[in-house]
């Protein structure tokens, strides 16, 4: 058939047919969105800015990935960008959540959705079931009591108490299980390596020790070493601080 001349990136949609499907539990790496395409190059390619790997798309073109027709005349469509931020936005739309998470001695509630949550990890997934039986226990417990005052949450959202993460570093763990991104800085290093390690989430567990070994490159990591403090009840945390207190000591030494 003849050459389409719209601007849409397109995909093969024989080679994506698989292509995303994770293994579940455990977060999946998802794919560039500024990588090189390695489909044929049956469409011409439009003229583009280099993406690097920090930069950001400035054309909704970089956004997708370019494929070609198939030979059963159909195609395949992403735009993993915009899903992603579509992503982000949902736990910050209570309305939109069925988990609340109150973190920390203020108990400052943080949302999610447990479809999502319990998807990306089983550790999140067996929590989950957990509370919703021992919710769904309360319930029976207390129906025939009617003066009983009703509460807060909507009847099916699952409450969860987490202590010991910082509020905004388990809100940026939250956000990484929705989207599969997170800014990674020396102030949420230690709540964000914790996380991954309890919550099974592998992928940044690896992208938070880069973060560590670059600081020791750069003679920086001494800037992790508050945060690493404030989770040294964690087994990770204490190899953190282990990890800074050894670099520096070689540092002073040559």
């Amino acid at each position: 058939m003849d050459r389409s001349e719209s601007t849409l990136a397109l995909v093969d949609f024989e080679q994506t047919e698989f292509d995303d499907c994770s293994s579940g539990y455990g977060s999946s790496q998802d794919l560039s969105d500024s990588e090189a395409v390695t489909a044929n190059d049956t469409f011409d390619t439009p003229d583009r800015e280099h993406v690097g790997p920090t930069s950001r798309p400035t054309n909704s073109i970089l956004n997708t990935r370019i494929g070609h027709w198939t030979s059963s005349d159909s195609m395949s469509f992403r735009n993993t960008q915009t899903l992603t931020e579509h992503l982000r936005t949902i736990s910050y739309i209570s309305q939109l959540c069925d988990v609340i998470f109150e973190v920390g001695p203020e108990k400052v509630k943080v949302h999610g959705v447990k479809a999502i949550l319990g998807t990306r990890s089983r550790v999140l997934y067996n929590l989950i079931l957990k509370k919703q039986k021992e919710q769904e226990f309360k319930g029976k417990t207390h129906k025939k009591d009617k003066k009983k005052k009703t509460s807060s949450i909507f009847q099916n959202d699952v409450l969860i108490t987490v202590q010991k993460y910082q509020p905004e570093d388990f809100r940026k763990i939250i956000e990484f299980i929705h989207c599969g991104s997170v800014d990674i800085n020396s102030s949420c290093l230690a709540g964000l390596l914790c996380g991954a390690s309890q919550f099974g989430l592998d992928d940044l567990e690896k992208a938070c020790w880069d973060f560590v070994n670059y600081c020791v490159k750069n003679g920086t990591v001494l800037s992790l070493l508050p945060s690493a403090k404030r989770y040294c009840n964690f087994k990770l945390g204490q190899i953190l601080m282990e990890k800074i207190f050894c670099s520096v000591r070689r540092t002073v030494t040559v």
